[in-house]
């Protein structure tokens, strides 16, 4: 099956990067669009660090990590997810995702922060292809450096804690100027502040996004194309390859509706409070294009995350992690994860509200 070449990731110093791309992808052809495996590892663990309680370190699901690629037939959009069971997240150039070891990475999804383990037996071949993705399709900083630092373990809960607060300042920096909240949500209110909610829901937003792509659902008339900005200092610069990335705001505008949907519906919408005076930034000169919704794209796939939320396929593979008992804190050891009822991911609309 014909491959995408115009997906590969750029020379970087791993000279093989491209032949490992080429080794590792499988691609699958719908009828808007393709799903290309780009990587795959047998096993990893998944954790959350909590931001209610800076203490907890919530484990999340252990299994296989694969990261998928989602690319529109008829437009120039693409959509990049990771996965390690049945748990997705998305991917974004201005969603951050830092490594803080050798096969540690803490990854930033607006109102959440993963914390992505890989044993020792992973050929360290696979780790320098994920950073190559990682630089392709997320904000991607190398602090391997804390790690050897601290001469921490990441088998100890208290490294994941330590290595937060080392790139706290930057990750919240990050979100900040590019015009997201650092912290909880500001439109989780009441019974919408659980952690572990927020996790679900992007899974099922990062599910149901590629396959709106996939399936035709979501067109043309449902999406913003923002084009690459000519750099006045650089006019001649080269430009990176034709393809839009999404904007994380693709997904967290979903989760948010879906979050002001229900302080409304629950006369809660007295608890909103303002996002701390964070405005959108200017976009900076750029060398790649990027994608959103707008409302007309937010309302089709609020539709369709309802419809997901009201009829779980129970048979499926999709079921999620649910919250154990109790987090993880940092002198003790977490619960084991259990499978999780879906309808819990979208409890707040139904039919008729």
């Amino acid at each position: 099956m014909p491959r995408s070449a115009s997906l590969l990731p750029p020379c970087s110093s791993c000279v093989n990067s491209r032949t490992i791309l080429c080794f590792e992808e499988r691609c699958l052809r719908f009828p808007c669009g393709e799903l290309i495996q780009a990587l795959r590892v047998d096993s990893s663990d998944l954790m959350l660090l909590e931001y209610q309680d800076g203490r907890v370190l919530r484990f999340l699901r252990r299994g296989e990590f694969m990261m998928k690629l989602v690319k529109h037939s008829f437009s120039p959009i693409l959509v990049a997810a990771c996965t390690v069971g049945c748990v997705h997240w998305p991917l974004a150039r201005d969603a951050p995702v830092f490594r803080v070891g050798c096969r540690s990475f803490l990854v930033a999804v607006p109102g959440l922060l993963y914390a992505l383990r890989f044993p020792p037996t992973c050929p360290e071949q696979r780790m320098v292809f994920l950073e190559v993705l990682f630089m392709r399709f997320s904000d991607y900083s190398d602090l391997s450096h804390i790690q050897t630092d601290m001469g921490a373990s990441d088998n100890d809960p208290s490294f994941w804690i330590r290595a937060r607060n080392k790139i706290r300042t930057s990750l919240d920096s990050k979100l900040l100027q590019s015009g997201y909240f650092a912290g909880i949500s500001p439109t989780a209110v009441g019974g919408q502040r659980s952690e572990l909610l927020r996790v679900c829901r992007t899974s099922g937003t990062a599910q149901v996004v590629m396959k709106a792509v996939l399936t035709g659902i979501l067109q043309s008339v449902h999406t913003d194309i923002h084009e690459m900005k000519p750099d006045a200092e650089n006019p001649s610069r080269p430009v990176d390859i034709p393809e839009a990335y999404p904007n994380i705001s693709v997904f967290t505008n979903l989760m948010e509706a879906l979050e002001l949907a229900w302080a409304v519906s629950s006369g809660s919408s007295h608890l909103l409070r303002e996002a701390g005076g964070v405005k959108p930034a200017m976009l900076k000169p750029s060398d790649f294009n990027t994608w959103s919704l707008n409302k007309s794209g937010i309302v089709c796939l609020v539709k369709l995350l309802v419809h997901t939320g009201e009829n779980p396929d129970r048979n499926s593979s999709n079921q999620l992690a649910s919250e154990p008992e109790e987090g993880t804190e940092i002198d003790r050891e977490g619960g084991e994860d259990e499978d999780m009822n879906t309808e819990m991911i979208f409890p707040v609309m139904h039919r008729g509200d």
